[in-house]
């Protein structure tokens, strides 16, 4: 039996790798736009991580569907090649030929288990948080890479004529209605000979912009046409966290969520628990698609391998029918118990087709 158990573990773990590697690929391609964007003001390093990151957020996903996909390609092979039928004739049982899938199956519901537990929410969280260094995020934010430069957060828009160093020389600011940068200026628009930016220290939490020569180009009677230097001070943190995106319960461990629970500091309880037993869904998914891949394939042995992938998402399509309706259900009665249902309609759908094909 360890022969037989040996065979069909090289294949599986060949075409579960092969698959993984491939889809995983794909995502990663799919999400280089995405990084690029992201990472703009930054280096190339960050564009990299940020892709990386949100590829390996998709880990949970990635790692059922393709080893449900490998399982089914395994097994279909098999079916086709009449070893699954010469087992029967010789009076070996199903489960045997099966036992490789669910070996495998349960080692990838453990180390999910370990990934979507620990792994993946700090993933999650540093996706977002690539560019760390407050600096690096106010000089993004102020997208100084351009010449159209929102140099506050109330709206100001500078361009300038040329980059002399961090100086800006033949500046133009535009003011939004209702705002003004000194109190005798009239004109929404305002000349600068120069803009000064020096960058602040790393522990510094204001940004310090010097308008050197500032002037109304359209004075009146109570305005003066030059108005010195104007010193204006912006804090750091108000524009490097512009845009930024609050904690969440993906971005926590499950030991600091069930702590924050257990503890009665989490704001929504409910809330946590439910992303507790989704993550251990998500853990449990593996285990269960090996016994539903293996009967589908044996299923479709005289239908080829297309139709038998083809008919492997129905499952697949059923587990993320099932999170949507257990998200709805969630929000609407406040149940953390409806994280289950995905698992409760695999289950629907997995009993029956392995009760059929397993004694047949």
């Amino acid at each position: 039996m360890w022969k037989l158990h040996r065979y069909y573990l090289k294949e599986l773990g060949i075409n579960f790798g092969i698959t993984f590697l491939v889809m995983f690929a794909v995502v990663l391609v799919s999400l280089v736009t995405r990084g690029i964007n992201r990472s703009q003001g930054g280096e190339l390093i960050d564009a990299f991580m940020i892709t990386v990151l949100f590829a390996l957020d998709a880990f949970p996903h990635l790692l059922s569907i393709t080893f449900l996909v490998a399982v089914v390609l395994t097994y279909t092979r098999a079916a086709q090649d009449r070893e699954l039928i010469a087992l029967r004739a010789a009076g070996i049982s199903p489960r045997v030929p099966m036992m490789p899938a669910l070996l495998i199956g349960l080692f990838l519901s453990v180390t999910g288990s370990f990934a979507n537990h620990y792994v993946i929410p700090q993933v999650h969280y540093m996706k977002y948080r690539v560019i760390a260094n407050v600096v690096r995020n106010v000089f993004m934010n102020l997208n100084l890479g351009s010449d159209r430069i929102p140099i506050l957060d109330t709206g100001f828009v500078m361009t300038f004529a040329e980059k002399e160093g961090d100086d800006y020389i033949d500046c133009t600011i535009y003011c939004p209605p209702g705002k003004q940068v000194n109190d005798r200026v009239n004109s929404p628009v305002i000349r600068v000979d120069r803009v000064s930016m020096p960058k602040p220290e790393e522990h510094d939490e204001t940004l310090r912009i010097v308008l050197s020569g500032a002037r109304d180009p359209v004075p009146d009677a109570d305005s003066q046409l030059d108005l010195g230097d104007i010193i204006l001070n912006v804090g750091v943190h108000d524009i490097a966290d512009r845009g930024r995106r609050a904690d969440r319960d993906e971005d926590v461990r499950s030991d600091q969520l069930l702590g924050e629970v257990m503890r009665d500091v989490h704001r929504q309880p409910g809330f946590a628990v439910y992303t507790l037993f989704r993550r251990c869904c998500f853990a449990l998914m593996p285990a269960l698609l090996a016994p539903i891949g293996f009967c589908i394939a044996e299923l479709m042995r005289m239908r080829g391998r297309v139709l038998a992938i083809t008919v492997a998402l129905l499952p697949i399509a059923l587990f993320y029918v099932g999170e949507a309706i257990g998200a709805r259900i969630q929000h609407a009665t406040g149940s953390p118990w409806a994280a289950w249902m995905p698992i409760v309609l695999l289950l629907a759908f997995g009993v029956p087709l392995c009760w059929r094909q397993l004694r047949r």
